[in-house]
């Protein structure tokens, strides 16, 4: 993995990513349900990723890591969710809405945080050994990827 940016600034983007998916999904009459072709997401598909994803696996790594230097960090196949957990048939507004206040609770946890704990590492399932600080990178260019999947379904 390359070396992360500063955790303040990846903290930043964080709540960047939030504000910006919020003010674009919530700022016009936007078509939760179109897609731009079959087997690709919707934006209702996506607020639900991003909320369950933030829930149950960005929140529970870090807080493994907080609790202890070491901790076993799950790998989750969270795209398969999309189907299992029929998110096209879900609310969009409401699982944004779900995801904003999931990501709220996740920047307040971070951001209390002393320095020495983002250099803990963890043993993660798929990517091995891994910080906590490359754990807070992986977050942000997870947001990063559907910031541009958002663009691209609000541009048809």
């Amino acid at each position: 993995m390359q070396e992360p940016p500063p955790v303040n600034h990846l903290l930043r983007e964080m709540a960047a990513f939030a504000e910006d998916v919020e003010q674009a999904l919530m700022a016009r009459g936007v078509d939760w349900h179109c897609c731009p072709e079959a087997g690709e997401w919707s934006l209702t598909e996506v607020a639900c990723h991003l909320r369950d994803v933030e829930r149950e696996v960005h929140q529970p790594r870090f807080r493994a890591l907080i609790e202890a230097d070491g901790a076993f960090l799950a790998g989750a196949v969270a795209d398969d969710w999309v189907q299992q957990r029929r998110y096209r048939e879900q609310h969009g507004p409401t699982a944004l809405d779900a995801f904003l206040e999931a990501r709220g609770e996740t920047l307040q946890m971070l951001r209390a945080l002393p320095s020495p704990i983002w250099q803990r590492k963890g043993q993660h399932s798929f990517f091995g050994p891994t910080s906590m600080h490359e754990l807070l990178f992986l977050a942000v260019q997870h947001d990063g990827a559907h910031w541009e999947q958002i663009q691209k379904l609000l541009a048809m």
